[in-house]
């Protein structure tokens, strides 16, 4: 019995939905034309489910509402925090400017303050740039300069600035680079003269941060007083020409046995934190030559 009705089934099954599928196109051919035509049965119709779904369409706006606040919020920081970088950044190169700025306006001060040193006259020289400080781990009255053979830079030359008299030339200088030891060296001598007197007398280094010190060849009777300036002497062959300020006397003092006065002298040139230097190009023994 099921095997005898079971064809004319299927056949109906597929006649009912051929009929179905044409039912519905026909019905969505009548409805896109009446629509166009703008039938006005179908627009109240169309109105009256736009009204049903609305409440539905406006109640899922306010649950999705938050998310997609929350979402922009997220967005919106990304970019809020993007924007703060670059302007941080945009700070940060300002500043990194001003700075250069600043320190570009204060070496040149210092340049020029190494040009036409008023005491070094018609005397040939060479300003340079203190390139390292301190050379060597020990060795703390020694910095080196950009500056050699080159520029005309020899062994013994003077080393001033505008305070006056810093050091000399210590060794063969490179082609570019030159050794400076500063006059605070304990083991540093200088002829020297005292404004105003006639006695040529001789001043070593005290140290770092220390006075120079005379304690030759100032005799007992040649009047000096505390505030008289100290110069190089000049003397014949002397590395130094005469004029180059080395200090005030801040201190008077008398070895009775030797009949010699003892001078603390102050330098007048600080050797702290030196950024330009002028070498005098002074070799009296090549001139003599």
């Amino acid at each position: 019995m099921i095997s005898r009705f079971g064809p004319v089934a299927t056949g109906t099954r597929t006649g009912r939905s051929r009929f179905t599928l044409i039912f519905l196109l026909l019905s969505s051919a009548t409805l896109l034309t009446l629509d166009a035509r703008e039938f006005e049965p179908l627009q109240r119709t169309e109105e009256t489910l736009s009204d049903l779904i609305s409440p539905l369409r406006t109640g899922a706006d306010r649950v999705f509402e938050p998310v997609g606040d929350a979402w922009a919020g997220v967005t919106g920081y990304d970019e809020l925090e993007a924007e703060n970088e670059a302007l941080r950044q945009e700070l940060q190169m300002l500043e990194g400017q001003r700075i250069l700025d600043t320190d570009a306006a204060i070496r040149l001060e210092l340049l020029l303050d190494e040009l036409g040193l008023p005491y070094v006259q018609d005397i040939p020289n060479v300003v340079g740039e203190v390139v390292t400080a301190h050379v060597g781990n020990f060795d703390r009255y020694s910095v080196q300069i950009n500056r050699g053979s080159d520029d005309g830079i020899r062994n013994g030359m003077p080393v001033v600035t505008r305070g006056g008299l810093i050091g000399r030339i210590d060794g063969d200088p490179g082609r570019g680079h030159s050794r400076v030891t500063l006059l605070t060296d304990p083991g540093f001598e200088v002829g020297v003269l005292v404004v105003g007197t006639d006695d040529v007398a001789l001043a070593s280094g005290g140290g770092h941060g220390e006075p120079l010190m005379v304690t030759k060849g100032l005799e007992i009777d040649t009047e000096v007083a505390v505030g008289h300036e100290v110069v190089t002497s000049g003397v014949d062959r002397s590395r130094y020409p005469p004029g180059i300020p080395i200090g005030i006397v801040t201190e008077i003092d008398y070895d009775e046995a030797r009949l010699l006065q003892l001078l603390t002298v102050e330098p007048s040139a600080n050797t702290d934190n030196l950024s330009f230097v002028t070498v005098l190009l002074y070799d009296p023994l090549a001139e003599e030559s």
